[in-house]
C-alpha cells in the first residue's frame, strides 16, 4: 500500500474535502493536539482526582521535496491569494491575503487507516536549499482529526528541483550561495470559542520573511551593507524545462552578518534578513509555473 499526503482546498473551514492532489513526501507528524482539564485547584485531595474534556486542535509538520505539481495547495493557503494565467504551462502567482484558506490534508497510514485532518492552514513554510535536492519545511495548525478508509493516490509525475537548477539574485547580481533558506511565517492564532470544543477559526497575524544565506568571502560587499544598513532586493528561481517556482523579495535588510575565521579554512559569509513590504509590492511574490490549468 503507497503511502503519501493527500490535500484538498476546502470550501468551509472544518469540513473534510477529497484530495485534489497528491505529495509524496519525506515525512509528516500530524496529530491532534488534546487539552486535558486537571483538579489542580481543588483541595480535597493532594493528589489529581479528576481529568475532563478541554480545547481539542490539529497541529504538525510536512517535509518534502521541492517539486512544482507538489507545493501550490501550500502556498495557497500560506499566503491566501492567487492568480492563473497563461495557456500551458500555466503561471500562478501567488499574494498576501488577510484571510487564508484552509486545507483538508489527508495522510495514508499503509492498508490499515488514513488521518483526515480538517480546517488546516499553513503557519510557516521554509524553502532549504543545500548541495542535493532542495526542501520544503511546512508546519500546519488544524480543527479536527479523524480516522477513514484509505485513499488510493495518484501522485505526479514531476521530478523534484535539484540545487543545480537554482539562479540567485542579490540586488541585481547573480550569486552562488552554499546554502540559503527561506521562511514565510503567518504567526496564527487559533481562535476558540464557548460551545465548540475545537477552533472556529485559524487567523493570522502580522507575516514574517526571514532568511538566511551563507557565501564563500570574496569580497566585503556584503558585509559592508549589513553595517551601512543598506536595504537589497533577492531572487530566488529553480528551473527545470518549462517549470519553475520563483520567491521575490524586493526589498530587504541584514539582521545579522559573520565571517568566521577557522584556521586555514575558507571563509564563508553567513547572512541573516528580514523582508520589508514596499508600496508597490508584498514582502514576498511566489510565482509557480507548472501543468496545472486551474487555481488551487
Amino acid at each position: 500500500m503507497s503511502r503519501g499526503l493527500g490535500v484538498g482546498k476546502e470550501t468551509t473551514f472544518g469540513t473534510a474535502v477529497a484530495a485534489q492532489k497528491w505529495y509524496n513526501i519525506i515525512r509528516e507528524d500530524i496529530t491532534a493536539r488534546k487539552t486535558i482539564l486537571f483538579d489542580d485547584d481543588t483541595v480535597v485531595s493532594r493528589q489529581i482526582l479528576k481529568g475532563t474534556r478541554g480545547a481539542e486542535s490539529v497541529e504538525g509538520r510536512i517535509e518534502l521535496y521541492l517539486n512544482s505539481q507538489q507545493i501550490g495547495h501550500l502556498l495557497k493557503s500560506l499566503l491566501g491569494d492567487e492568480n492563473v494565467s497563461g495557456s500551458g504551462p500555466y503561471t500562478h502567482t501567488f499574494s498576501v491575503a488577510d484571510t487564508l484558506p484552509s486545507l483538508t490534508i489527508r495522510s495514508i497510514l499503509d492498508d490499515i487507516r488514513e488521518k483526515i485532518a480538517t480546517g488546516c492552514v499553513i503557519d510557516t513554510l521554509e524553502i532549504v536549499s543545500e548541495i542535493g535536492r532542495p526542501r520544503v519545511i511546512a508546519t500546519v495548525l488544524g480543527r479536527q482529526l479523524t480516522l477513514g478508509t484509505p485513499s488510493t493516490p495518484t501522485f505526479p509525475t514531476q521530478d523534484d528541483f535539484l540545487h543545480g537548477e537554482a539562479s540567485i539574485t542579490l540586488a541585481g547580481t547573480t550569486k552562488k550561495p552554499r546554502r540559503l533558506t527561506l521562511r514565510i511565517a503567518n504567526n496564527l492564532d487559533v481562535v476558540n470559542v464557548l460551545g465548540d470544543f475545537y477552533p472556529v477559526k485559524i487567523q493570522p497575524r502580522k507575516l514574517r520573511v526571514t532568511g538566511s544565506f551563507d557565501l564563500n568571502f570574496e569580497s566585503d560587499a556584503e558585509y559592508q551593507d549589513f553595517l551601512s544598513l543598506n536595504q537589497r532586493s533577492l531572487n530566488i528561481k529553480f528551473i527545470k524545462g518549462s517549470h519553475s517556482i520563483e520567491f521575490d523579495i524586493s526589498t530587504f535588510a541584514y539582521t545579522s552578518a559573520n565571517v568566521e575565521v577557522r584556521g586555514r579554512e575558507l571563509l564563508v559569509g553567513s547572512f541573516e534578513f528580514e523582508a520589508i513590504k514596499p508600496t508597490t509590492q508584498d514582502a514576498v511574490k511566489v510565482v509557480l509555473v507548472n501543468d496545472d490549468s486551474t487555481a488551487y
